[in-house]
């Protein structure tokens, strides 16, 4: 017996087998029910991923049964399935994270047979609707993903969700055969297959209440660029106050954080950071592939965007609102440093709307090499 659970904001929605909670038809008439993953589809999943990638895929977890069912049993992993109803065989994954006022969309993945039946779109859009009108996304105001740059089919999907493209990364993925490779203290996985990426966001009507409409920026066009490319994007930033001031790099005070992705061999910096922690970071982490720094656009920001790009940091994207401080959200902007000298990955097939960010970062990125 098929069962379709009722959504509620109120009410937990039961992630077990058989509830179905959205039904979807294809072009060819097949049936398709929506429902979440849950610990048995871990083998299921694990083939599409083989399926699609053989052993390629940037995380290589995904080859691990046993990591697949933790991952499918963590309270803030929502997984969803779409099965052919017929025969329950899976046709579509997604996964969405929940990390605090954002949920992360990745690992959508279309079984071959099934591309081209407009089932991926559908269950996608039903998956990221359901899961957010839950109660366990009270406070999440936003939806972040990232694109491969070569496949513009998934911008349109990102673009006709109402996604607005925040950012372009060159060799932001690293893709290839891990299995060898093990996590050790400070070695990443070695640069393989790099595929440059756009970032996407999903914004809610409830993040334009929390987010603060004063900008700082460091007094230079091409930051001023991301600001006006992505206020272009939405009304919503249309009474921002964007101001432009100098920056000092003895100047400012210091809060950040770091985050290390072994198998993408990208460390992340969050906040603002003085000239000698930052001189320690690029000495530490100087045989990684990719550091990404995001810098929230405050007055205080603006000292660590000037020492930014007088370490060899180039400018990629705009986060908005994604630093909270004390319950007001603030824009980040996005930069990049290539300690190895820097890739030369930037293959990106794109949507027209997509283009005068990609020329951007093109005539940055090949214009200041680090």
């Amino acid at each position: 017996m098929i069962r379709i659970a009722v959504i509620s904001e109120r009410e937990i929605i039961p992630q077990q087998e058989d509830v179905y909670f959205q039904k979807f038809v294809s072009k060819n008439g097949d049936e398709f029910g929506l429902r979440f993953g849950t610990p048995k589809d871990a083998n299921s999943i694990s083939t599409l991923f083989r399926e699609a990638y053989e052993y390629k895929y940037a995380n290589p977890l995904v080859y691990d049964i046993e990591y697949l069912k933790k991952e499918l049993s963590n309270k803030n992993n929502f997984w969803f399935v779409g099965e052919l109803m017929e025969n329950k065989e899976i046709a579509v994954i997604g996964l969405l994270e929940k990390k605090r006022h954002i949920a992360h969309s990745s690992k959508g993945i279309t079984k071959k047979k099934f591309e081209g039946q407009g089932v991926a779109s559908k269950i996608g859009a039903g998956g990221l609707i359901t899961v957010t009108k839950m109660p366990q996304f009270k406070e999440v105001v936003k939806v972040d993903t990232e694109v491969r740059g070569i496949k513009i089919r998934a911008q349109k999907v990102n673009q006709n969700a109402g996604g607005i493209n925040n950012g372009l990364i060159p060799a932001y993925i690293n893709f290839g055969d891990k299995r060898n490779y093990k996590v050790n203290d400070n070695i990443p996985a070695p640069p393989k297959e790099e595929e440059a990426a756009f970032l996407y966001s999903i914004i809610f009507n409830k993040f334009w209440r929390l987010r603060n409409k004063e900008v700082y920026l460091l007094d230079n066009e091409d930051f001023v660029f991301f600001h006006n490319y992505i206020q272009s994007q939405t009304k919503k930033m249309k009474d921002d106050v964007l101001i432009t001031e100098k920056g000092r790099k003895d100047k400012g005070s210091e809060l950040y954080g770091v985050s290390k992705d072994y198998y993408e061999g990208r460390v992340n910096i969050y906040g603002n950071a003085k000239e000698k922690s930052i001189n320690s970071l690029l000495k530490t982490y100087h045989k990684w592939r990719i550091i990404i720094w995001k810098i929230p656009t405050t007055q205080n920001g603006v000292h660590s965007m000037h020492r930014a790009i007088k370490k060899g940091f180039n400018i990629v994207g705009y986060d908005l609102g994604f630093n909270n401080l004390n319950g007001t959200l603030h824009d980040s902007v996005i930069l990049a440093y290539y300690p190895n000298g820097g890739s030369q990955v930037l293959n990106v097939n794109c949507l027209d709307t997509n283009k005068p960010l990609f020329n951007k970062v093109r005539e940055i990125f090949f214009s200041r090499m680090n």
